[in-house]
Formats: C-alpha cells, structure tokens, sequence
C-alpha cells in the first residue's frame, strides 16, 4: 500500500470506523480465512441437494455435503491465504467503505475456478467406475458459477466481519472447530467412497 493510499483511506474513516476495522489478538487473515470456510460449509450444505441431482443421484445427503465441505476448506488451506492476500493488496485502490468488492471479486474469481475444475472431477472420478453417466457440459457449468456465487460471499463478508471476528477469540475457536470437524467428517466419507469402488 503506497503512502498516499494509506492516508486516503485513513483519513476516510471515523474514529467509529476505525475502532470497528481494528485487529485484535487472532491475526486478521486468520479471522477472514475462518469466515470464508465457514460461509463456504454453509453454502455447499445448503447447496448439497442440487449437485446430487446432477450426479444421478449417486450421493446421500450427508456424505456429499460433508465431502464438499472438505473441498472448500482444502481450497482455503492451500490457496485460500493468498487470494486474501491479494484481494487485501486490491482493496488498498478503493475507498474504505468499497474495499469489500475487491474481497468478493477476487472470491468470486479464484473459487469459481476451482469448483469448477475440482468438483466436477471429483464426481466423476466416483460415478465413472460405478458405471453411472459422467456430468460435464451445462452441468459443469452450473457448479462452477454456484462456487463463484460461494466465493463471492465468502470472501465479501470476510471483508466486512473479520476484524470484529479477531477480537472474539472464542467465537473464532468455536468457528473454526466446527469446519475442522466437518471437513474430518468429509475425509471420512471420500475415504469411504473410493473403499467401496475399489
């Protein structure tokens, strides 16, 4: 962030909205990480019912909410932190109050892509042994725009709650317990998946 940027942005804000925008003792790219795979879990268990229609109904509910849960917290573990970064990096060309957009662009972008690559692979890779149509075409398409729709979200309301999140250390614990533990229970059922098919 040059200088300049710096004092813009700075002197755009209130003491209000500086108090509201100040880190506390969890570091604040942790704190965004935890909502974006948070709203990202929560988004894809809602989401659940639509793809098991597109693979023929080859999943049960549970398991295939758990095991896409898994992707989008894999997805923040490997790349996740970067694309914070950069859309951090983006947010210092924008005032204050549109700083968000640059988060939820760079969400929309980086997990619409990887939906849209990751899960249709995925699916396929389970129903192609067990001899059900594959999905591809409009199908793949739907899943990457629906992860693009997630990733805006996530990374737009990262933006906005991480730093009051930061200071809640025990609500960012809890938070991030319970993605942990989803996604365990996701590694469970992929294990569980590939079992039976071989």
């Amino acid at each position: 962030m040059t200088d300049k940027n710096h004092s813009l942005r700075t002197s755009a804000s209130s003491p209000a909205a500086a108090a509201d925008t100040a880190e506390g003792p969890v570091p604040l790219m942790l704190a965004q990480a935890i909502i974006v795979a948070s709203v990202m879990c929560v988004c894809e268990i809602i989401c659940a019912p639509v793809v098991i229609s597109m693979a023929s109904g080859a999943f049960a509910l549970v398991p295939w909410a758990a095991v896409a849960c898994l992707l989008a917290v894999v997805f923040m573990a490997i790349l996740g932190f970067a694309f914070l970064w950069l859309a951090d990096n983006l947010s210092h060309n924008f005032p204050v109050r549109f700083a968000p957009v640059s988060y939820g662009i760079v969400g929309m972008a980086s997990f619409g892509i990887w939906g849209g690559l990751i899960y249709p692979t995925f699916i396929n890779s389970v129903l192609e042994p067990a001899g059900l149509p594959s999905i591809s075409g409009g199908d793949v398409w739907a899943i990457a725009f629906n992860c693009a729709i997630i990733g805006l979200v996530g990374f737009l309301l990262a933006a906005i709650f991480a730093p009051r999140l930061s200071r809640r250390v025990p609500a960012c614990v809890a938070m991030g317990v319970v993605v942990l533990a989803l996604s365990a229970l996701g590694a469970f059922f992929l294990w569980g998946f590939y079992s039976a098919l071989g």
